[in-house]
């Protein structure tokens, strides 16, 4: 008995002693690490160990320890079924500064009691009506309770804020910025390949949503201390990521940049901006401004320059009393300059990179291989086998936006004219800018081989001839080859260019003067629209890739049809008009004219011995019937719908002239 007695009180004392050491809830998720690129110099608060009591002989009321799991069931009760792939709950870390107040309202014992964010996690469902917004929820545990403390939605805030659709494991964590305040950064995902950031402040009352941004990439924000102050800015990616495509990984780059200002309480963007006249007395004002106006054009290395010359002078003169403009506006530039410098070191297409980030010598370097006849083509040898060939016009674009907004600024910048003239060249081969540019190139320098070495092929220009509406060109293609044809035309003129060739083995692009793809269009074999303004307009006739002549390397013959109808128009309060022309054999005059439908419409057109028939066609194609289709000399019917009209006269067996009767009632 003795015996059994002991092992029973032995027994008691270690379930005791048990009791005594357990240790917090083993479920209670703690914080990852920050998902970016860029090193912070941050690092995630981690709950600090406990040491275990000693046990002593003084009893304590045990404290009791919140359970995660509990909250998370608390918050998707409130849910609907299904609203998001997960939930998850993170510890927050209350930093050592003076902590915010939390508001009297929640009645809390303990103004500095610990937080728990819970969030949504994966995708939010799209089945659901109205589809449910990613959420961030802060609580705390008082009074072994858990109380909600802020709320705050994701999505669909306002027109200027962008929210997740897809937020990952680890996408919400706690950063530091100002060590009194909490502060959330969320990334997410949006479409096919976006991504968001959000960045949230909470001030012990509510969360405030102080940065908020998408773009076109995932990883579109980042914290880092940029002007060495110890507080990390909040540095936005809103690059352009669709230079020639997506996938192609040419970049244009554009930083968005936050930081935290203490006494206004909020987020400042931080931009270029020059100093203000007030400061032009001081050595640093004029090489400071300088740096903004090379910047603003993307003149990265020169103006990093004028800003160190700056930042000298304002450290060996007198005290600058706008010196956290300089300080920013340093920081910016070199931003820009060590972003690009490691673009560089991957860029799929440097020469165009290099032009981004202004280094016009660089971009010179790579195309000093090629002769003048190799670069003023139009399928340049330096895009053959490039991201850039078949994007030409995207990357003639380019070029030009970037060499007119350096040429502003710095117009003895001998290199920008001459990439101006290639892009020129590159959209319209007749345009005489390019000429007046290659002279101003070889002007400022006129030791530079590339630009006094300077041969243009010459432009096929199309003219109709008198009296006519449309020209026919044929020629011959090589495989993969472009040819090039100019013409110019009337704005509000309707143009119709048809592309005849064996097997369909070439395609046609329409351009203006400037490269941009009228109607959006960009290959086919046949295009038709009105014209939007006055001048050049280009056609490339383009080859194809499965010609079967491609194998021989013989060309492929072609024929160009382009038609410009002449509009007919009626004198004031008349009903009817009357054109006369002369047509070619086998030729055909084009005539238009916008009328309504219902309205009745007779065509006579009269020639010598019938020699010229009449076809009329719609603008949407279908022609209007007379029994044959085609070959009369005379119509009549309601029109069937409001739209332009064609009135084709063509040509039969020998050259005749015509008159041409329209009435319309």
């Amino acid at each position: 008995m003795k015996q059994l007695k002991w092992i029973f009180i032995l027994l008691i004392t270690s379930l005791l002693t048990a009791a005594c050491t357990s240790t917090a809830d083993p479920t209670t998720p703690t914080a990852g690490t920050t998902p970016t690129l860029e090193p912070t110099g941050q690092t995630l608060p981690t709950e600090a160990a406990t040491a275990v009591p000693t046990p002593t002989t003084k009893t304590t009321e045990p404290t009791a320890v919140p359970n995660t799991h509990d909250l998370l069931t608390i918050v998707q009760n409130t849910l609907p079924a299904n609203a998001f792939e997960s939930l998850a709950v993170q510890p927050l870390h209350m930093g050592d500064g003076e902590q915010p107040a939390l508001s009297s309202s929640t009645a809390l014992s303990s103004p500095k009691g610990p937080l728990w964010a819970v969030h949504s996690q994966g995708f939010r469902n799209f089945d659901i009506d109205p589809v449910p917004s990613h959420f961030i929820a802060l609580y705390t545990w008082q009074n072994n309770n858990w109380q909600e403390l802020a709320y705050q939605q994701l999505n669909d805030l306002d027109e200027n804020s962008v929210g997740p659709d897809y937020i990952a494991e680890q996408g919400v964590i706690q950063v530091d910025i100002d060590p009194a305040t909490v502060w959330l950064a969320i990334d997410g995902g949006v479409g096919a390949h976006g991504g968001t950031f959000q960045l949230l402040r909470f001030d012990g009352t509510s969360l405030h949503l102080e940065v908020s941004a998408g773009s076109a990439s995932p990883g579109v924000g980042y914290l880092e201390d940029l002007n060495g102050d110890g507080t990390a800015e909040v540095i936005l990616r809103l690059h352009d990521f669709y230079v020639f495509c997506y996938a192609c990984g040419v970049r244009y780059l554009n930083f968005g940049v936050h930081s935290w200002d203490n006494d206004a309480e909020q987020m400042v963007g931080r931009t270029l901006q020059p100093l203000p006249q007030t400061a032009q007395d001081h050595p640093a004002y004029q090489p400071h401004n300088r740096a903004i106006e090379l910047a603003n054009a993307d003149l990265w290395p020169a103006a990093l320059a004028q800003i160190e010359e700056a930042e000298r002078l304002a450290g060996e003169t007198a005290v600058l009393t706008h010196a956290a403009i300089l300080q920013w506006n340093a920081t910016l530039i070199r931003l820009y300059n060590q972003a690009y410098q490691a673009e560089l070191n991957h860029a799929p297409y440097p020469l165009l990179t290099n032009i981004f980030y202004g280094d016009y010598a660089a971009a010179l370097d790579i195309i000093r291989g090629y002769s003048s006849e190799q670069l003023f083509s139009p399928t340049p040898s330096v895009t053959q086998g490039t991201l850039a060939e078949g994007n030409e016009q995207w990357l003639a674009n380019y070029i030009l936006q970037q060499t007119n907004a350096a040429i502003a600024v710095q117009p003895e910048l001998a290199a920008a004219y001459y990439f101006r003239a290639w892009a020129t060249s590159l959209n319209n081969p007749a345009d005489p800018q390019i000429g007046a540019d290659l002279q101003q190139a070889a002007a400022l320098a006129p030791d530079e081989p590339l630009f006094s070495q300077v041969a243009l092929p010459a432009a096929n220009h199309i003219q109709f001839g008198s009296g006519e509406t449309a020209a026919t060109i044929t020629g011959q293609l090589d495989p993969q080859g472009i040819d090039v044809h100019v013409l110019a035309a009337q704005a509000g003129q309707r143009m119709s260019v048809m592309l005849t060739v064996p097997d369909d083995n070439a395609r046609i692009t329409v351009l203006d003067d400037q490269g941009n793809f009228l109607n959006g269009q960009q290959t086919s074999t046949f295009w038709q629209g009105d014209l939007p303004e006055t001048g050049d307009y280009v056609i490339r006739v383009i080859g194809g890739e499965t010609a079967p002549s491609a194998g021989s390397g013989q060309a492929v013959s072609y024929t160009l049809q382009i038609i410009i109808p002449q509009r007919i128009t009626f004198a004031p309060g008349a009903i009817s008009a009357t054109v006369q022309g002369d047509v070619a054999a086998h030729e055909s005059d084009d005539y238009i004219l916008a009328a309504q439908e219902g309205q009745t419409m007779t065509v006579d057109i009269t020639s010598p011995n019938d020699n010229v028939l009449l076809t009329i066609v719609g603008a949407d194609g279908i022609p209007l019937s007379n029994g044959l289709m085609s070959g009369a000399t005379s119509w009549q019917g309601q029109l069937p719908a409001t739209q332009d009209y064609t009135l084709r006269a063509i040509g039969t067996l020998e050259p005749a002239s015509y008159t041409l009767t329209v009435t319309i009632e």
